[in-house]
């Protein structure tokens, strides 16, 4: 069955053959039965369905709904609808409301023989004056043509011939046969829901079915009831640090006096030994409540100051685990971009380097063919040139005549 707060649950993964079913059994999204609320836990379903298609590639749906929300439905169907996978649904015996439009979404449409599938017209609710009223309306007659369109793509019918046939304020109930006869189903398998429908879930108003199908009946409501006082067993024990007696054969023990027993004596022994009755009768409370004001006192109450500072207490550890690991976080990406900066000026930098050097090894192959020699002219510097350097002790032109006639004359220069 599906985890605690979700509707739908994902079992039987098949490496080999990649595949892998998710049962949708329960109200879409899931309901919360205390508070008739709608948890939305769609998103979480778009994106487990999003990572299964990475590594399956066919995924079976396998229903058993009374339907639910179109707001958080549709959502739903979209990504089914739209995935490139092999998806098949399956009525595994009830598809209903926004569950029979899920049906749809599947590329083949399975439906096991006893199954039921029920179509009809968008409910809602409102609050608010004649104007909410009529917006409300206006919005229900939208979905509803939406969902007549699903049906209508999906059996190849007409829009208007679906719309008069099962948008008409009525609930219709399909059978497997009737299902597959109209187009809304490919093939009925030969298997039976072992969680079939109430052979008079066809008489039941819409909330009944609702009501079914979440549990709410006086055997749940009891196991309930009973489960309150396991957590408020479980809760006296965590918060005073105390482990139960197991209980005493004797009959209970009556209630403790207040004027006796202070806060050091007291243990709560009588009191959980109460609480793990499988039947706690008006006196135990009585003598549960008696024992909890003998420790807090009659009329002592937390307040909210109180309990805050409580909470806090209790948050603030996770609160300093939190911002440290965000401050980690940001020294990190800081780094990170640092790093990334300076590689970018690193590339940049080998750029410039490249460009330079491949501008001089064309200047260097432009003079090479230019034929151009090496003299000994150009600027009042002028690199030397080997065979005509200048003698340091030739300081005048006389100096320079006297060295052409020896020169002349056959007479080697003393340097020579």
């Amino acid at each position: 069955m599906p985890q605690k707060g979700l509707f739908y649950e994902i079992t039987n993964k098949q490496k080999e053959s990649k595949t892998v079913d998710i049962m949708v059994y329960g109200t879409i999204p899931s309901l919360d039965t205390d508070t008739w609320r709608m948890t939305n836990t769609a998103d979480r379903f778009v994106r487990d369905f999003k990572a299964l298609e990475k590594d399956y590639d066919r995924i079976n749906i396998h229903i058993n709904s009374p339907g639910g929300s179109v707001y958080h439905g549709f959502p739903i169907f979209n990504t089914i609808a739209a995935s490139k996978k092999d998806i098949h649904t399956y009525n595994d015996g009830l598809a209903a409301s926004m569950a029979g439009v899920l049906l749809l979404a599947g590329k083949t449409v399975h439906t096991a023989k006893n199954a039921l599938l029920m179509i009809h017209c968008t409910n809602g609710l409102a609050i608010g004056h004649a104007q909410d009223f009529r917006d409300m309306a206006d919005m229900m007659d939208k979905y509803n043509g939406i969902i007549a369109q699903h049906f209508a793509d999906k059996s190849g019918k007409s829009l208007e011939d679906i719309q008069s046939k099962y948008m008409n304020y009525k609930d219709h109930w399909l059978t497997a046969q009737e299902a597959e006869e109209e187009g809304f189903v490919d093939q009925i398998e030969d298997y039976e829901s072992e969680d079939a429908p109430p052979e008079d879930i066809t008489d039941m108003a819409f909330s009944q079915v609702m009501a079914h199908y979440t549990g709410e009946n006086p055997e749940k409501k009891a196991a309930d009831e009973r489960g309150l006082f396991q957590r408020l067993t479980a809760y006296m024990e965590k918060t005073f640090k105390l482990k139960a007696d197991p209980p005493a054969p004797q009959d209970p023990p009556s209630p403790p006096s207040n004027q006796t027993e202070t806060e050091e004596d007291m243990d709560f022994k009588n009191s959980l030994a109460l609480l793990a009755k499988d039947q706690v009768s008006a006196e135990d409370i009585a003598a549960i409540r008696a024992e909890i004001e003998a420790f807090t006192g009659a009329n002592e109450k937390f307040t909210p100051d109180e309990v805050q500072a409580r909470v806090d207490e209790a948050v603030q550890p996770v609160q300093d685990q939190v911002d440290s690991l965000t401050q980690e976080k940001t020294d990190l990406e800081t780094e990170v971009t640092n790093l990334k900066t300076e590689k970018g000026n690193l590339t940049t930098s080998v750029t410039d380097l490249t460009e330079e050097n491949k501008t001089l090894k064309l200047d260097i192959q432009a003079y090479r063919n230019s034929g151009v020699k090496v003299d000994n002219s150009g600027g009042d510097n002028p690199d030397p040139i080997e065979g005509d350097e200048k003698e340091s002790y030739l300081y005048s032109e006389t100096d320079a005549e006297i060295k052409a006639l020896r020169a002349k004359a056959g007479i080697k220069a003393k340097a020579e």
